[in-house]
């Protein structure tokens, strides 16, 4: 509390009779505080964090009323306000009004514009999760990526959950199933938007409209079960446009994108079929990166591969996979690798280099002689490349037309569709499902899936790559948890936990009968091709009187202190930006929604 002005007299006046000591004095305990502030700014500015506790009290030049800049009316029809957007410009609140027959919950998100020296003006209101039929109070997160400002991601668990990324990671239910619902909503334009007002003049000045970019709402829902998958927003939407979703069975990675009919300048996000890159080094010790992936290469129908020079933006992010995923578990410890990034290598590795087709190893195949066409021009002998049965990729574009259409369902559907998405504009309107993209004029949502089944992955990377792949006899659980992504190299880095029955090594009693064991493996997996190569595969370890509920909170605290440990502190800018309603679940109040940016609060 700033001293009054009286003992700011007293305390003037006795620094002027003091003879110049008293200028020199001071009080120690401002002085001693001073200098604890300055040690924590140099921190921080090394570090990259700042601690929240620094300022306990807020400056009230920064500090606005809630209730002075919303009317009464909202606070008593039940606004819950979670926080500012990552630009500042808004406050998000939402509602979960109970429907007509009150059996279930309709949950509304609300974008208002904040000025310090006014009063909140609503922008926007969207209902989530389209039409579901939702029976409790749901655990929301809104997410926003790191540079994608065009759009937001909200996602809903009908569970709580706990708060922290450890505690985050150990959490653990004996619940059947959860459902998640997840909505995806484009932003209110931030600047005079040409299409938006084409849009309004087309539909009578309505203020209401929008263009698609700024105007389409996505929705889903799936279910996952037991061990329930850990939500990682710092890693489920590190790369722009890209969602990362975990279903229990697979990994689905989706990307949203707005294009324009004729702009030639779009390109997919997912599965683009670029030049494979060399891949990570080798981290298990005893398995070849380059030949898991040649092997998987060959098996579907690939038989060379060409070397890229990557961009000095790839090659410092490949740089940044070797450092980081050189780490690997030994006898309980973890021990850093640091290797040389396959890009900086003079020489190809072994692995990249032009292999002998595998229609020529067939035993039917002729032998080769001096006047064989091949022995000349052996790279005509190379098959094409076939799609590998593993990689299932869907691409859909969708069109808001005029007037009722009704195409067969047939058309649009697919078997290796994961996710069903609805996909409306803010009046609620269904965008129409294209495989093409439409040649009218306009814009259109394309919408991307890319899917890894993780079943598929364990029976491949056993089979394979397993040093106990004898003993294995079958897997009963298993736990996923994305333990880094890097968006430049578009690789995603996975930890497998898995509960499995294995035959123990022979002895001298005679076993017959499998015992239970946990293990873990680490897979690498490519957004670009697809194609996922082993990292490494850990040691049996027998169940002894253990848990399941026991197994899955270790293995889960292992993958918080490994991914602990490959930390980095995130961009001021590039982040993503996460508000919850946490608090207000488990019945606690928050005092402030804080900006920190620019270093503005709301007091509740």
């Amino acid at each position: 509390m700033a001293p009054s002005s009286k003992t700011g007299r007293k305390s003037q006046a006795g620094g002027s009779s003091g003879g110049g000591g008293g200028g020199q004095g001071g009080n120690p305990a401002r002085t001693q505080r001073r200098g604890h502030i300055i040690k924590q700014l140099d921190h921080a500015r090394v570090s990259g964090q700042l601690s929240s506790r620094l300022f306990r009290k807020l400056p009230p030049r920064v500090c606005v009323s809630l209730r002075s800049i919303v009317d009464e009316d909202y606070l008593s029809a039940g606004h819950i306000f979670l926080g500012f957007s990552k630009c500042g410009r808004y406050v998000f609140s939402y509602t979960n009004s109970s429907g007509d027959d009150d059996f279930f919950y309709i949950y509304h998100l609300y974008w208002w514009e904040f000025n310090i020296h006014s009063k909140l003006k609503l922008v926007r209101q969207v209902r989530l999760f389209q039409e579901e039929e939702i029976y409790s109070d749901l655990y929301l997160t809104v997410c926003e990526w790191p540079s994608d400002s065009n759009k937001i991601i909200i996602f809903g668990s009908n569970t709580q959950s706990t708060s922290g990324l450890l505690l985050n990671m150990m959490t653990t239910n004996e619940e059947n199933q959860r459902d998640i619902y997840v909505s995806i909503v484009a932003t209110p334009p931030g600047d005079r938007c040409l299409s938006c007002q084409d849009a309004r003049l087309a539909h009578f000045g309505d203020p209401s409209v929008h263009c698609l970019k700024h105007g389409f709402m996505l929705h889903t829902k799936y279910q996952v079960v037991y061990p329930f998958p850990t939500f990682q927003p710092a890693f489920q939407l590190k790369k722009d446009q890209v969602a990362l979703l975990n279903t229990s069975y697979s990994l689905v990675a989706c990307a949203f994108t707005v294009c324009s009919a004729g702009d030639d300048s779009f390109h997919q996000l997912l599965y683009d079929g670029t030049t494979q890159t060399p891949p990570p080094p080798d981290c298990s010790g005893s398995l070849s990166l380059g030949d898991s992936l040649l092997s998987r290469e060959s098996r579907s129908g690939a038989s060379s591969l060409s070397l890229r020079v990557p961009s000095a933006a790839v090659a410092k992010a490949e740089e940044f996979e070797a450092i980081s995923w050189g780490a690997k578990e030994e006898e309980g410890g973890i021990v850093e690798e640091a290797q040389q990034p396959p890009c900086l290598e003079l020489q190809p590795p072994p692995y990249l280099e032009v292999q002998k087709p595998p229609c020529l190893e067939a035993s039917e195949a002729p032998p080769l002689d001096e006047e064989s066409e091949f022995q000349d021009s052996p790279i005509e002998t190379v098959p094409p490349v076939v799609e590998p049965d593993f990689i299932n990729y869907t691409k859909l574009h969708y069109v808001l037309e005029p007037g009722n259409w009704a195409e067969p369902e047939d058309e649009v559907e697919d078997d290796k569709i994961s996710l069903p998405f609805v996909v409306t504009d803010l009046q609620g309107r269904n965008l129409r499902p294209m495989r093409d993209p439409p040649v009218c004029q306009g814009q259109y949502l394309t919408v991307e899936q890319l899917i890894l089944d993780f079943e598929y992955v364990i029976n491949e990377v056993i089979r394979n790559d397993a040093s106990w792949s004898q003993q294995f006899d079958s897997f009963s659980d298993y736990d996923i948890v994305i333990l880094q992504v890097c968006p430049e190299t578009n690789k995603v880095l996975i930890n497998i936990g898995l509960l499995l029955l294995a035959f123990p090594l022979p002895s001298g009693e005679v076993q017959h009968r499998p015992k239970p064991y946990h293990t873990s493996l680490k897979v690498c997996w490519d957004l670009n091709t697809s194609i996922f190569v082993t990292v490494s595969v850990d040691d049996l370890t027998e169940v002894q009187g253990q848990t399941t509920s026991s197994i899955w909170s270790s293995y889960r605290k292992n993958c918080a202190d490994l991914m602990m440990k490959w930390l980095v502190p995130e961009n001021d800018k590039h982040y993503v930006n996460r508000i919850t309603n946490e608090a207000q679940l488990k019945g606690g109040t928050v005092k402030a929604l804080a900006d920190k940016e620019r270093y503005t609060w709301i007091v509740l």
